[in-house]
């Protein structure tokens, strides 16, 4: 069921910053991300550590412990989940699949990966980037430790034979399922505290297809989900719901569609709980036309669950289409309040109005927007009154220039938003070609946004374009915001009373850098709270290197911590 319209136009958790030693509600501040090392921190014993987590494998430090107590973004232990490929399709650069590992503290951190029961040699799959665009060059991973300060790109697989781009080899061969069943995950573990992103493919403009995602360790993950696809169009079977078990798990799922079967995979009349079981390391992926945004999730034991897109056209009928994955946030994560900035106009003068994506968690779920809603089209083809009523799995769909703050009527009625980047066809023919095309990214709610952040942006493409949140204390006080190229950032403009956002680029044309910012490993840091997302996309502008038609995005990091108490049972009403 959809909602469609269009928009005219805190209350702040503690946050768990960057490599945390602190828990939530502690009096002492949170360190900087350069404040631990693989040997720092104490093990307190008391830690409840997510499902898989500590199983005897690099992620048993002191460090890591707290991390993992934090709930955050920030973790040791983590699982990719291959993105299924377009049927038919190789791309120029290789259909690769690369995990970006970021080091931000002043130690080096040791990386293991591991995929079917099999510990792997990372050496022999891991790099270290240095350039941009056509100058960019890998080098080896030595020792299969990220030195200090700087992020490694880890080729997990390349689902068409041949070498991913730079001459880089993979992990694994074809490793991604074309459709619904049963596969294996990747497992990423280290010795101290990343963060940790997924890129599909990988290789700028020649890639075609990119999507990303900011990965969320195991220790946030839990038992209870409202799933979402990227978006409900695409080629043939391509909306697709991905989930990752660290540990034999019974799944159960409660579709508002038919679940269509396959091999080893049992289908399911809509509205009928089904469960499906995964052991250690094993995926579960259904992707069919039927849309399952709205699916109920709940599992025996914490599980990861992704919604994707293999190539959607973003609007439906705008050229050309893309690969979108997203891993979602549990239930418990969702918030009450959100603010939609979406990026900055990829066409000087030309602006966008772009589509976002609402998910009900609870019946009677009543949303108002700020500034005001002006509705367009109606509720099941009927008028819409009033601000709108969402149910639970339902899915609201709108389009909007931004920004607006969204919220519902207390935390006991969560929701989940997305935001997208439209394909370039929406942008009309122009001089700038296709500066980028369909992306899909978690909104964060802005009880979940954190005070320190380290992130990577890709050196492949030459449009690098970063939003800032940011909301008043509990003074009423706007905390100035700085980024470590850039210093203290301006710029701000007002949301409502309570909000502001400023864009920073880092490289703009032809991956020209922007007064002292480039791509690769960035922090930025508040006394305050603020919400971050990076936006890549290609530009007509770059020289000898292909970069059009492609895009990317994820929020540089997030609090998964509990900021609400609902439980949504896969029970029939």
């Amino acid at each position: 069921m959809r909602l469609a319209h269009s928009i005219a136009g805190g209350m702040f958790l503690c946050s768990a910053l960057a490599l945390v030693t602190w828990a939530c509600g502690s009096k002492s501040h949170p360190p900087t991300t350069g404040d631990l090392s693989p040997d720092s921190g104490d093990n307190d014993s008391g830690v409840v550590i997510g499902a898989g987590f500590g199983d005897g494998g690099l992620n048993t430090s002191p460090a890591c412990t707290a991390a993992a107590a934090a709930k955050s973004s920030v973790g040791c232990d983590y699982y990719v989940l291959p993105p299924p490929p377009l049927k038919g399709f190789s791309p120029p650069s290789g259909y690769c699949l690369a995990a970006f590992i970021a080091n931000s503290s002043n130690a080096g951190v040791k990386l293991g990966v591991e995929y079917k029961g099999s510990q792997l040699d990372a050496t022999q799959f891991s790099y270290l980037p240095s350039g941009s665009g056509s100058t960019t060059t890998y080098k080896a991973l030595p020792n299969a430790t990220i030195p200090p300060k700087q992020v490694a790109i880890v080729m997990l697989s390349n689902e068409q034979s041949g070498k991913c781009p730079g001459g880089m080899s993979s992990a694994a061969a074809a490793a991604a399922l074309p459709g619904t069943g049963i596969g294996s995950a990747f497992h990423i573990t280290t010795n101290a505290p990343v963060v940790a992103y997924d890129l599909f493919p990988y290789g700028g403009g020649d890639s075609a297809i990119t999507s990303a995602t900011l990965l969320l360790p195991t220790p946030a993950w839990d038992v209870n989900y409202i799933a979402t696809t990227a978006y409900s169009n695409g080629i043939g079977r391509a909306a697709w719901l991905g989930f990752v078990a660290t540990q034999p798990t019974d799944i159960t799922l409660l579709a508002p569609v038919a679940i269509e079967g396959a091999t080893g995979v049992a289908g399911a009349a809509l509205n009928t709980p089904t469960t499906y079981h995964l052991d250690r390391g094993q995926t579960l992926q259904l992707a069919q036309d039927a849309d399952l945004s709205g699916t109920i999730v709940k599992s025996t034991q914490p599980i990861g669950v992704w919604g994707g897109n293999i190539c959607a056209d973003v609007p439906t009928g705008n050229q050309a289409c893309d690969g979108m994955h997203q891993q979602l946030p549990p239930v418990r994560a969702l918030g009450s309040r959100y603010v939609g900035v979406r990026y900055r106009n990829r066409i000087d003068g030309k602006e966008e109005s772009v589509p976002w994506r609402i998910v009900g968690a609870v019946d009677g779920t009543m949303l108002t927007f700020d500034p005001g809603i002006s509705p367009e089209g109606g509720v099941d083809g009927g008028p819409l009154q009033g601000p709108p009523l969402v149910k639970t799995g339902q899915v609201l769909e709108f389009n909007s220039p931004g920004p607006f703050v969204v919220s519902s009527q207390d935390a006991d009625h969560p929701f989940y938003l997305a935001t997208y980047m439209t394909g370039c066809s929406a942008l009309g023919l122009s001089d700038a070609g296709c500066p980028g095309d369909p992306e899909f990214v978690n909104v964060l709610p802005d009880n979940q946004y954190l005070t320190d952040y380290t992130f990577f942006t890709d050196p492949t493409y030459p449009e690098t374009n970063l939003v800032f949140i940011r909301g008043k204390d509990a003074k009423g006080t706007y905390q100035d915001v700085s980024l470590d190229c850039a210093g203290t950032l301006t710029g701000w403009t007002d949301i409502n009373p309570s909000f502001q956002y400023t864009r920073v680029d880092l490289v703009k044309g032809n991956f020209a850098k922007q007064g002292n910012c480039d791509n690769g490993i960035h922090g930025a840091n508040s006394k305050g709270p603020f919400g971050l997302t990076v936006w890549g996309w290609g530009s007509s502008a770059s020289m000898g290197f292909s970069t059009q038609y492609v895009s990317y995005a994820y929020p540089a990091g997030a609090s998964i911590a509990s900021v609400n108490t609902v439980v949504v049972p896969t029970v029939v009403k």
